[in-house]
Parts: C-alpha cells; sequence; structure tokens
C-alpha cells in the first residue's frame, strides 16, 4: 500500500511539473518606441510606427524592426521586418515578433529555421519550438482615415496611457504643433476626475503621464474671465485619487482646488475637497486678499438597511487676518455646518410597481452670516438677527415607480412615471417647522426606433414654513402691490409663508446619429405667490434648446439657448451657452 502511495506521488509531482509555466520574467510595465513615423488612430485606440523602429521594454529588451503596431485595448504589439530582439537573456533575429501582454504570450519567427518559437512572460531561455500558435499572432490591426496624432515617438503604459513626444495634433481638420500630448484610455474613470469650475469651452492639453499620473493644461472660457489658462494634476492609485487644479493661471483672482477620495473599505469611503480663493499679483507675492473653504464626506453602506453620510463645511472668509476696526468682516469670519444623515434603501411594495424611500438626519449650522448677524425674517429682543447656532433635524419619505408604466401595448407605447416627496423638517431654537411636499408624474415615448423620444410632465411643489403663534412675526402683512424695475406685481398680501409651484413641461428629444443630436424643452409654471423680477420665483413660461455637435472623435460642441417671453424684459437669454465636450 505504501508503495502505491508513494508511486501516486511521484505521478502527480511529474504531472504537476509538467503543467507548471516557465519560470516568467518581469511584467512589462512600459514600451519606449521611436521611429521615423509614429501614428496613432484614436477611433481604433491603434499605434503604428514605421522606418527603424526601436521598441525598448522596462526590463530592458529591445527590440527593432521596419514595422511596429499596437492594438491599445487588445494590449498587444507586433514588430515585423527584419527584426532583432536584445536584451538580458536574449540575442535573436527573425521575421516578426508578437507580445500578447494581458496572457503573457510572446511569438517570435526567427531566421534559418522552419519553425515558430513561443516563450511564456517575458522568459526567453524556453523557446517552446513547435507549439500550436493563435491564427492572428501576427495580424495587423486594421486602421482607418487620418490618424489623430502624428509623433516621432512615444512611451506607452500598457492599460493606462501612451505620451507621444514632437506632436502634430488633428483639430478641425488641420494638425497643430505640440511638445508633448498625453492620451489616457485605461478603465479607470478617476484620472478624468475634475477639479475645476464649470466653464463654457475647456479644451484639456495633457503633457505628461505615468502608470500613477496626469498632468495638463486646459483652455477654458467663462463669462466672468473670459479666455484663460489652467492647469491641473492627477493622482490614482485604483479607487483612489487626489486631483489637484489652478484655475486661472493668468488672471490676479483665481482659486487652488484639491479634491481627494480614499476608498476606506468595499462599504465606507471618505472624500474631501479644499479650496483657496485669492486675489494675487503674480505667485510669489503676499495675496492682497484671500479665503478657503473645506467640505468633507464620509459615507457607510449597512447591507439590507441604507447608508449613512457625515458632511461637514467650513469657510474662512480671512486667511490674512482682520483689521481690529473691521465689525463687518469679524462678523463673517468662520462659518461651519455638520450633517449627519440616513437614506434607505429601496424595497418594493409587493404587488406593485410601487417602491418607497425612507430618510432621516440631524445637523447644525453655526456662524452662517457672521457672528451677530443673520439673516433671518425676525429681530430678536436684544436687537440681533438670529442665533449663532442653528440645529436642526428632519424626516422624509419618497415614493416612485420602479419602471414606467406601459399605457399602451407594443415596444412604443407610452410610459407612466411616478415620484412623491414628503420631507418635514424642525429647526431650533426658533421652533420653525418646515413643509415639504413635491409630486411629479410624467409621460415619455420613443418614435423612429427611439431616436424621437417625447415626453410631458407634471410637477407640484409646496414649501410651508410654521412657526404657530409667531407666524406673523416671520410673515408680517405686506403691500399687496410691489413695483420695481420691471413694473407693479400683486397678489403679495395673502403670503404667510406658504409657497407653491405647479408647472407643465413638454419636452423633445432628436438623435438621429452619433454626430448630431438636439432638444426642445418648454416649460409653464404657476407659482403662488407670483415671481416677482430679480427677487424672488422664476419666469412663468420658459423655452429650452439644445443642439449637439460631434466636431471631431474626441470633441463635441453643445450650443443652448433660452427664450423667456418677456419676463423681466428678456426674451432671448443675454447670452448663447458654448459647451465643448470630449
Amino acid at each position: 500500500m505504501r508503495l502505491f502511495f508513494a508511486a501516486a506521488a511521484a505521478a502527480c509531482a511529474v504531472l504537476t511539473a509538467a503543467a507548471r509555466p516557465a519560470l516568467a520574467g518581469p511584467e512589462t510595465r512600459s514600451i519606449d518606441l521611436t521611429a521615423k513615423g509614429v501614428a496613432y488612430y484614436a477611433n481604433q485606440f491603434v499605434i503604428v510606427a514605421d522606418g527603424d523602429v526601436r521598441a525598448r521594454l522596462s526590463d530592458g529588451t529591445i527590440i527593432r524592426g521596419e514595422t511596429f503596431s499596437m492594438d491599445l485595448k487588445m494590449n498587444r504589439f507586433l514588430v515585423a521586418g527584419n527584426v532583432s530582439i536584445d536584451g538580458p537573456a536574449i540575442h535573436q533575429r527573425g521575421a516578426a515578433f508578437s507580445s500578447f501582454l494581458n496572457t503573457e504570450r510572446e511569438y517570435f519567427i526567427p531566421n534559418g529555421v522552419p519553425d515558430r518559437w513561443t516563450y511564456f512572460g517575458n522568459d526567453y531561455s524556453d523557446t517552446h519550438a513547435g507549439r500550436t500558435q493563435p491564427g492572428d499572432a501576427f495580424a495587423f490591426p486594421a486602421t482607418a482615415g487620418r490618424p489623430y496624432i502624428k509623433a516621432g515617438g512615444a512611451e506607452i503604459i500598457p492599460n493606462t496611457n501612451v505620451r507621444f513626444d514632437g506632436v502634430s495634433l488633428l483639430a478641425a481638420g488641420v494638425y497643430v504643433p505640440l511638445p508633448r500630448y498625453v492620451v489616457t484610455f485605461g478603465p479607470n474613470p478617476n484620472f478624468y476626475q475634475n477639479a475645476f469650475s464649470g466653464a463654457r469651452f475647456d479644451v484639456g492639453i495633457p503633457y505628461n503621464g505615468s502608470e500613477h499620473s496626469l498632468s495638463a493644461l486646459h483652455i477654458r472660457n467663462d463669462p466672468a474671465n473670459g479666455t484663460y489658462v489652467s492647469f491641473d494634476q492627477h493622482f490614482v492609485w485604483g479607487q483612489d485619487y487626489v486631483v489637484f487644479s489652478a484655475n486661472p493661471l493668468n488672471r490676479q483672482l483665481r482659486q487652488y482646488n484639491l479634491i481627494g477620495y480614499d476608498r476606506l473599505s468595499p462599504n465606507s469611503d471618505v472624500r474631501g475637497f479644499f479650496q483657496e480663493s485669492v486675489d494675487q499679483k503674480g505667485y510669489i507675492s503676499q495675496p492682497l486678499d484671500a479665503g478657503a473653504y473645506e467640505n468633507v464626506q464620509s459615507d457607510l453602506s449597512v447591507k439590507h438597511l441604507g447608508f449613512f453620510s457625515l458632511v461637514a463645511d467650513e469657510t474662512n472668509w480671512e486667511l490674512l487676518g482682520i483689521a481690529p476696526n473691521d465689525t463687518y468682516l469679524h462678523r463673517r469670519a468662520h462659518p461651519d455646518d455638520l450633517l449627519l444623515s440616513f437614506t434607505g434603501n429601496r424595497p418594493t411594495i409587493p404587488k406593485t410597481p410601487i417602491a418607497f424611500q425612507v430618510g432621516a438626519g440631524l445637523g447644525y449650522a453655526h456662524d452662517q452670516y457672521g457672528e451677530g448677524y443673520y439673516s433671518g425674517l425676525q429681530t430678536l429682543p436684544n436687537g440681533g438677527y438670529g442665533p449663532p447656532t442653528e440645529w436642526y433635524r428632519f424626516v422624509n419619505l419618497s415614493l416612485m415607480t420602479t419602471r414606467a408604466i406601459q399605457l399602451g401595448k407594443g415596444a412604443n407605447a407610452p410610459g407612466l412615471s411616478l415620484v412623491g416627496t414628503k420631507q418635514l423638517e424642525w429647526v431650533s431654537p426658533e421652533s420653525l417647522i418646515v413643509d415639504t411636499s413635491s409630486a411629479t408624474a410624467s409621460i415619455s415615448r420613443g418614435f423612429d426606433l427611439n431616436r424621437l423620444n417625447a415626453y410631458v410632465a407634471y410637477t407640484l411643489l409646496q414649501t410651508g414654513v410654521l412657526a404657530g403663534d409667531n407666524q406673523l412675526r416671520y410673515f408680517p402683512p405686506t403691500a399687496n402691490v410691489f413695483c420695481g424695475q420691471f413694473g407693479c406685481f400683486s397678489g403679495l398680501a395673502a403670503f404667510r409663508g406658504l409657497s407653491t409651484s405647479r408647472g407643465y413641461t413638454l419636452g423633445f428629444v432628436y438623435q438621429p446619429n452619433a454626430y448630431f443630436g438636439f432638444s426642445i424643452t418648454g416649460h409653464r409654471f404657476y407659482d403662488t405667490p407670483a415671481p416677482v423680477p430679480g427677487y424672488f420665483g422664476q419666469p412663468p413660461y420658459q423655452l429650452l434648446g439644445d443642439v449637439h455637435f460631434r466636431l471631431a472623435p474626441q470633441v463635441g460642441l453643445d450650443v443652448q439657448q433660452a427664450y423667456y417671453f418677456n419676463f423681466a424684459n428678456l426674451r432671448w437669454a443675454p447670452q448663447t451657452y458654448f459647451q465643448f465636450t470630449p
């Protein structure tokens, strides 16, 4: 019996040794590529190089040939034509060499030998001669059209990005020279985190990158600053990231933003946003004025229950200090707030297409408008305005349809969606109750193979501030007619803390192809109290239009405009909104 077990053990050892792959060499973490010409085809994610090709792998192996091609998505490259391979463990000549980086397989056609060799994991000590190879081992990926980038060289980080040097970039049909450009194609979305404020025009020029970083200059435009230059820096580690930005670089008024995210565990995370705003001439002189804002949020998910969030904000209006006699700034020094909230899961009510969600929260707001100053509606006996610290708590309930309820038969039958919410908030020490309710019903339908979609919606929103015996103290009687620069408006005397807004929306979205699309949305609102331009409320009639164009494989353009039907003497919006998008 012992002899049997010994023989079985020996046989298992032999089989295991035979099945064990050869000792793998270092992983290919980068490829430094030079040639007479390097081209990148953005639509196919393919790099092609011709003439005196030299590819240096991260382990020191150098591969030379006449032609190089790499499919960045398939993560495989090929060198063909008078190929030479020289490295720590190999000196070979051949007709073609290819590497499938995801499976760590290399295929080679040597000179003078009627065979094909296969290597495992960059281990060139064993040729595995005669091994069957895949049919596409030496197939060049297809390319079409003009290359998006022409360059003299490239550094390729597999599954992440490519840095091109000596670049000619195709933009609006012409090639624009740049010293360097980085294309990020990896699956990690954190390389695209945005630390900028909004702009109607933004063209990024990434100029440096690695497996864990990306640096870029941006040409941006907004109504306040015009056209300017900005900078951002990304650091990425798996699901964690840090992004820094300076915006704008060439203006006296600028912002420095820093955002970060850390995935603490599969069910918890923390993120932070830190901003410094300065009025500074140059970059090394003391600012004329500076302020800061910080926001930190942490989430914890509880299985089968929901998630908890803790959010904290703090603002420092004056980082440079406050003059002793500057009482106004002293009042506005350090507002801060904190909120702990719970949002439940969305279970479905049995045998119905309706789900519900509950939520609750507890928080405080300190010095929101400065010590001793509060933009409230009541005057306290001591002459001040409101307390320096307010506490609040709330509960809410939402009901919604889990799917559109079909109003007919067929794939293009209209669908009905319903959403309703109710929230009660208690504010102390004023003993206020804020009652907010909303309901939305919408019907949508697709036409022409869903290239055209139309929808109509009705929305009701009510907000009430309840103060009991102090109701008239917060909302004293006012004149029924208010006259301002845009005319006279009536119906205000009835306002006692309850506002109602009813609105109808009709929209059309047409997207015939990937290069063009537009949408038209009309609104009709009925608000009580009636809107007063320049003070509160929204235009009763609104018409919004958006047109999208695909200008290039990497560039899109959105054009937006609005019409307000002479509300506050305003017909068309003062500015047409242009937004360039990836």
